[in-house]
């Protein structure tokens, strides 16, 4: 019955039956992987988890249970983690900003810790209190084995939490005055930074907090490149025109792969900045650019990336050219309907808009 009922998208009551089973039959295995299934569904992933893990305990040569625990993990920590930690380029910029922000009477928040190397980074610069909020359980607990093999477990508070539902006094001894994160997404919106941000300096941060990074641009250029265009768009394979398929290909994609050769066919430009330090609330915005073509070719739309200013004359970027080995961030794509050849002189008008969570970048018209 739990099976069925899981099969035609009734994931509570199938959960409710695989406990039913249970109680009669604590040990079996393939209920165990039933329920698990049911509650990753339900979006109750750490009670999945355990679930599969019972089930691996029970039969350790279950391949299902296997499969459902790198499922479930894989919800609750997306594989960009470990790139992440290991951009080395990303991870230099940010320890360098906080050897000039943090004192010995630094109190430092950040939001979102991940492995706890930005934490461990201002306990080492010399911090005075670091605490550091993680909304993921079992990422939350990872950090804190991390912090401790490194012997900083005394010098930093991990709270599995996330940081709207914190407070000054009961979860950060003071507020904070250094804030430091790395909640952004590769099109830089996408994990709410900005009401995040917002958030902690009008309840958690002391007035002019320093924050790492303390500003942001949105950075677009046309592009084309003979390996991106067989990835991004499809044409004719074996004497076949595939190209209607381009009809259904979704307008925005990342470029995951770092050895695509990417040429820009116009100056890089920032579309919209995001002062972390000197704004208190970010509006939606919306405007329109003039992008002077600069290079002959099929122009297959725009490309995205990000520009971080640390902190002073401190800068990251994960420019496109940059071919870096590891990294969280890919660049952006917005896809033109179909490539369409530029020359030298014209002019492309893009609008771009953001609605605090997403931005967008379109062609209005090549003048």
């Amino acid at each position: 019955m739990a099976r069925l009922l899981q099969t035609i998208g009734r994931s509570e009551e199938a959960a409710e039956n695989c406990r039913k089973v249970l109680s009669l039959q604590p040990n079996n295995a393939q209920a165990h992987c039933n329920l698990g299934y049911a509650l990753d569904e339900l979006g109750a992933f750490d009670e999945a988890l355990a679930c599969y893990q019972s089930a691996q305990k029970i039969d350790p040569d279950l391949v299902v249970a296997k499969k459902g625990i790198c499922t479930v993990l894989g919800h609750m920590v997306p594989e960009w983690h470990v790139p992440m930690m290991n951009d080395e380029l990303r991870n230099e910029a940010y320890d360098a900003a906080l050897k000039v922000a943090v004192g010995p009477d630094s109190n430092v928040f950040e939001i979102g810790t991940g492995s706890g190397l930005l934490a461990m980074m201002a306990a080492r610069a010399g911090a005075n209190t670091v605490t550091t909020c993680e909304a993921v359980g079992i990422v939350a607990n990872a950090a804190k084995s991390v912090i401790a093999s490194n012997g900083l477990a005394d010098k930093i508070k991990v709270i599995a939490k996330r940081s709207n539902e914190l407070s000054v006094g009961s979860d950060l001894p003071v507020a904070g005055d250094i804030m430091v994160s790395e909640i952004l997404s590769s099109e830089l919106l996408g994990e709410h930074v900005l009401p995040s941000i917002e958030d902690a300096k009008r309840r958690l941060l002391k007035p002019n907090a320093r924050i790492i990074p303390s500003a942001a641009s949105l950075m677009v250029s046309l592009f084309t490149g003979k390996d991106i265009t067989t990835n991004l768009f499809a044409s004719v394979s074996c004497g076949f025109d595939l190209s209607k398929f381009n009809e259904i290909v979704p307008r925005r994609q990342n470029i995951s792969r770092n050895d695509l050769g990417i040429e820009f066919m116009s100056e890089e430009l920032e579309t919209f900045n995001f002062d972390f330090e000197g704004t208190d609330f970010f509006q939606p915005e919306s405007k329109v650019f003039r992008l002077p073509v600069t290079l002959d070719g099929h122009c297959l739309g725009i490309v995205q990336w990000m520009k971080l200013r640390m902190i002073e004359d401190i800068y990251f970027e994960n420019h496109p050219a940059v071919k870096a080995p590891a990294s969280a961030w890919t660049h952006c794509t917005y896809l033109f309907d179909e490539p369409i050849y530029l020359k030298r002189g014209q002019i492309a008008v893009v609008k771009a808009a953001h609605n605090r969570t997403f931005p967008w970048f379109s062609l209005v018209n090549i003048e």
